[in-house]
């Protein structure tokens, strides 16, 4: 019985290390009284270079554009807000990966790794709705984005959220779409021929839902594909007795 336990274990840890390169998403959650830009899969979350942040925006509940500043750390970001801010976007560039000659990725492009001939550079977005706002809209400067249809804020654990996901503008159909990124990587639904889907909302807490597609890159010295993670964020708090 321990031999098949651990045999369970082992592979359910190999599983995590698998996804350890492709399947980060970035998204903003309260940590220490500080809202923190998170880069993580699952349970797990990882110190990143803070130059990766490459661009942060704040709206209110009408989209006006708001000021929003970055606070660098040794390992990772934190954002200072407005009070009235209802959404804050993220455009996150986490580099290249490429296979060595060992099969482990390395934090570099291609021509900087002997022998390779597989590579990813990896970009990420997130779209974080704090609080609540008039109506939910696609946002014209993510290029990949999954935009909910009602205001998520508003919803409990269990209702419906529908939505549509976009890619330059225009849906993207059959496309995967992760429910949990934060507790069930492995359930997907996908998006039909109008790029639309519905989720059910899976925590009264932290939402993070996720999109990663690949795109394949033809003579590039740098890497053999551009990788896009993007998440749609929100925090449902329980309501006090």
């Amino acid at each position: 019985m321990r031999k098949v336990l651990l045999s369970v274990l082992l592979g359910t840890l190999i599983g995590l290390i698998s996804q350890s390169v492709t399947a980060h998403g970035i998204w903003i959650a309260n940590r220490v009284d500080q809202k923190q830009i998170v880069l993580g899969e699952g349970p797990l979350d990882n110190g990143y270079h803070p130059e990766s942040v490459k661009q942060v925006k704040a709206y209110n509940g009408d989209w006006s554009v708001l000021p929003v500043s970055k606070k660098v750390h040794n390992n990772f970001v934190t954002i200072e807000a407005a009070n009235e801010t209802a959404v804050v976007t993220v455009d996150f560039d986490y580099g290249y990966w490429t296979k060595n000659s060992e099969g482990k990725y390395v934090n570099l492009p291609m021509n900087e790794v002997k022998g390779a001939n597989n590579g990813t550079h990896a970009i990420k977005y997130s779209v974080n709705y704090l609080s609540s706002v008039k109506q939910p809209k696609m946002i014209q400067d993510i290029p990949l984005q999954i935009v909910p249809s009602v205001d998520p804020t508003k919803l409990k654990r269990g209702d419906s959220l529908p939505i549509t996901v976009y890619k330059d503008g225009k849906p993207l159909t059959n496309t995967a779409v992760i429910v949990d990124v934060v507790n069930n990587l492995d359930k997907t639904v996908k998006t039909d021929d109008k790029g639309q889907a519905t989720i059910i909302v899976p925590n009264q807490g932290l939402n993070v839902i996720g999109v990663e597609i690949g795109f394949p890159l033809k003579d590039n010295q740098l890497a053999t594909q551009d990788k896009f993670f993007t998440t749609l964020v929100f925090t449902l708090i329980p309501e006090e007795d």
